[in-house]
């Protein structure tokens, strides 16, 4: 074992079955790449293996042409469970106990993995091991580029100028190296400097306007679409088109309005105010059930011809707030 005083960083890439019929609950490993380095950033261990499915060991259309993987390969290579445990054999040499992915993916596609396992009745450990020490680093570095939202592994490694020697993205030693460069470059560098990051943010900040700008115009289709009765012309007439005021109108009334269109045959709904982001939620009445109960903090009753009255109340009661 290397001196255990010593810093250690492993970060790792997974690819998996996907295509067709297989879903996130049905993905095994076809490939796993590794990078361990020491605490000033030498690389010091690169692995790379592919895996043998059990479930599916046909690769799909979209599996062969996303990873670059042959069935050859895939057909030839030993049980996952076999390749995670040249993983750990590998982290016991380092005292690594955290393998630093991006993003949620990995995780979820190693149970999967060892749920395939159980249903063929092999053995899984080595796999199981590896998925209690992944750890997702995504948000972390997110936030510490301030980008606004997470940006792919190829994309972001642009920032950072990392290419494949050889290969392909979507391979799981290229992903895990591109990790590894933009991890380094996110502690070492001084991002404010970093041109391609800041062309990246803006692209992103840019695409969320739009979809917010989106959202808002199916909103307003949507409120409008049922004819505004007396009091609420005069309300919408009195409000600023650009206004958090008249936004909250017409999402509101959008949520009403959907409602109503979506049970032509139902006169009494519910007006739910919901724990989560979301703020509200409007459901036909005989729809309420415990899990809306539970998710909801209130309910309020309303008839299809007296909607609009609540919904003022409730512009009403938004302004004031804001007020």
């Amino acid at each position: 074992m290397e001196n255990s005083e010593k810093k250690y960083l492993c970060f790792a890439d997974f690819e998996f079955t996907c295509g067709y019929f297989i879903n996130k609950l049905d993905s095994e490993i076809l490939s796993a790449g590794v990078v361990i380095c020491d605490e000033s950033y030498k690389v010091l261990e690169k692995f790379y293996c592919t895996s043998r499915p059990n479930r599916f060991p046909k690769l799909t259309k979209q599996c062969r042409k996303l990873t670059h993987l042959t069935q050859e390969e895939i057909s030839s290579s030993p049980d996952s469970n076999d390749v995670m445990g040249a993983v750990l054999k590998l982290l016991r040499r380092y005292n690594i106990d955290r393998i630093y992915v991006w993003g949620n993916f990995d995780k979820m596609g190693l149970v999967s993995d060892v749920k395939q396992h159980q249903r063929f009745g092999k053995d899984f450990r080595n796999i199981q091991c590896v998925s209690r020490i992944i750890y997702d680093i995504q948000e972390s570095l997110v936030n510490m580029m301030k980008l606004p939202e997470p940006v792919n592994i190829k994309e972001l490694a642009s920032a950072f100028e990392y290419k494949p020697l050889s290969g392909t993205f979507h391979n799981a030693l290229n992903d895990a190296l591109a990790l590894y460069v933009i991890y380094r470059g996110v502690y070492t560098q001084d991002l404010s400097g970093n041109e391609k990051l800041a062309e990246i943010r803006n692209e992103r900040e840019e695409k969320i306007r739009q979809r917010r700008l989106a959202v808002e115009k199916r909103q307003k289709e949507t409120a409008l679409s049922l004819p505004l009765d007396d009091m609420e012309k005069l309300y919408y007439s009195e409000l600023d088109e650009n206004s958090e005021e008249a936004k909250n109108f017409l999402y509101l009334r959008s949520k009403f309005v959907t409602s109503m269109q979506n049970n032509p045959q139902k006169n009494n709904f519910l007006l739910l105010y919901m724990k989560t982001s979301e703020r509200y939620k409007v459901i036909a009445k005989e729809k309420y059930n415990r899990t809306l109960q539970g998710l909801s903090e209130k309910a309020v009753d309303f008839e299809r011809e007296s909607f609009s009255q609540l919904l003022l109340d409730e512009c009403r009661n938004f302004n004031a707030v804001k007020v």
